[in-house]
């Protein structure tokens, strides 16, 4: 009885101490996944040893696998496809880019240290992207510009499904223990279509349930439907993970679909503008359903990188090096995306330079590799953890840095008023006329 009490209690502390983390976050803008990791170190068995990890073994696989789904499908409510055909070209570029030059570079690290070349593929693939867990709340906390807003968040959420299916990809690979490219291929293709189809075959069903039978919004039945979309993909051999991505996305942009295809449908003339500005279509998701989305995101999130901080180990020398060396290599990477914003502002350009934080997608997709036997999975868990520690500092001091400069303060008129140089441009040169539009 003694222990469920002080579990209980455990659960209340870390949530109170996630609530004020995000608080400290609005106020100082030091991202509460930096307060929660160094938390989850300072209870952890290579700190205090308050807490035991061998009591969580039987349930960190199920932990892990819904916070990877729920990850997804939460992650979805920040593409809305209108958006992402307008920015599709200039956002997929730089995320394309990113990615592939992130991927590389952990890659050749991770060779050198003598992992074998899928297992570096592997680390670079989960590495590859920047978190939408750290790069979206920043954002709000900042006064950017829609355009630029919209940039970053678009890069963050397809990097998180780029290295979520990229890892997965290469543990499939793994598993079919030869790389033959037609059976690999015709395998990967497979899942994903599965997947693909099951999420909008499953989006479609409850759009057509909430607008036709139940006429009234439960969230607790969204959350049992899309534990139900994971596991009936899983169970025909599809990829769960995505099938959730595809239902989110089915949601988040069903009053969009719906009226495209109440304008396909209807026999009245003049209604394709209406259809495609959404005008004939109903949501069948709420503010307040999209707010409790979040704040389960929340609690998934508080909770795992507590986790993470339980885990990191800074005896293990060998994966605090790599880990180190991880974090200033993508750093140093990030700015070569100058390339592709040579048009933006200085203070624009060193925010997209800012945004390098690795998060809860990598977190998750190490721990699958435990899950999936893959070769050193225990050290790529240690090395991964501390690169996300590591980017998520780094990235926070230079976000720091740019804001106390008196850029993208709260108040709109202080970032026009502030014209002074930046301390890390040496001569970025803003031209007056360039300020009318925030690139």
């Amino acid at each position: 009885m003694v222990d469920v009490v002080l579990a209980l209690l455990g659960i209340s502390l870390i949530l109170f101490f996630g609530f004020f983390a995000e608080f400290i976050f609005k106020k100082i803008s030091v991202p509460d996944v930096l307060f929660l990791i160094i938390l989850g170190f300072v209870l952890g068995p290579h700190a205090l040893g308050w807490v035991d990890l061998s009591q969580f073994s039987t349930i960190l696989p199920i932990f892990t696998t819904f916070t990877l789904l729920f990850l997804l499908f939460d992650g979805a409510f920040n593409i809305n496809l209108s958006s992402l055909v307008k920015e599709l070209s200039e956002s997929s570029i730089l995320t394309i880019f990113n990615f592939i030059i992130s991927t590389i570079i952990v890659t050749i690290i991770m060779f050198t240290f003598g992992f074998p070349f899928l297992v570096s593929l592997f680390t670079g693939f989960l590495l590859g992207g920047v978190s939408s867990s750290f790069v979206i709340p920043v954002l709000n906390q900042m006064n950017v510009g829609k355009k630029l807003y919209s940039l970053l968040t678009l890069e963050s959420a397809l990097t998180d499904v780029l290295c979520i299916v990229f890892s997965l990809t290469v543990i499939e690979i793994m598993n079919v223990g030869v790389f033959a490219f037609k059976i690999v291929a015709t395998r990967l293709v497979s899942k994903f279509a599965i997947a693909g189809l099951i999420g909008i075959i499953a989006g479609v069903i409850w759009i057509i349930l909430i607008l036709r039978v139940f006429k009234k919004h439960s969230y607790v039945m969204v959350v049992a439907f899309l534990i139900l979309v994971y596991v009936v993909a899983d169970s025909l051999e599809g990829n769960g993970a995505i099938a959730t991505l595809f239902f989110g996305l089915m949601l988040n942009n069903s009053k969009q679909l719906s009226s495209i295809f109440r304008g396909i449908v209807s026999q009245k003339k003049d209604v394709g503008k209406k259809a495609l500005l959404g005008d004939l279509g109903v949501s069948v998701t709420t503010p307040s359903e999209q707010e409790f989305y979040h704040q389960l995101s929340f609690i998934l999130k508080t909770f795992f990188f507590v986790y993470i901080g339980l885990l990191i180990d800074f005896s293990d020398t060998k994966a605090l090096i790599i880990g180190g060396i991880i974090s200033v290599a993508l750093m140093l990477s990030r700015t070569a995306s100058r390339t592709l914003t040579k048009k933006m502002l200085a203070e624009n350009r060193f925010l997209v330079d800012s945004m390098f934080a690795r998060g809860l997608a990598a977190a998750v997709i190490a721990q699958l590799a435990v899950t999936a036997g893959i070769p050193n999975a225990d050290l790529i868990v240690k090395i991964t953890f501390v690169a996300i520690t590591g980017t998520i500092l780094f990235s926070s001091v230079r976000i720091f840095i740019l804001k106390a400069q008196g850029y993208f303060k709260s108040s709109p008129e202080q970032k026009q008023k502030s014209s002074r140089k930046l301390i890390f441009e040496s001569n970025p040169k803003p031209k007056v006329k360039k300020r009318t539009t925030n690139k």
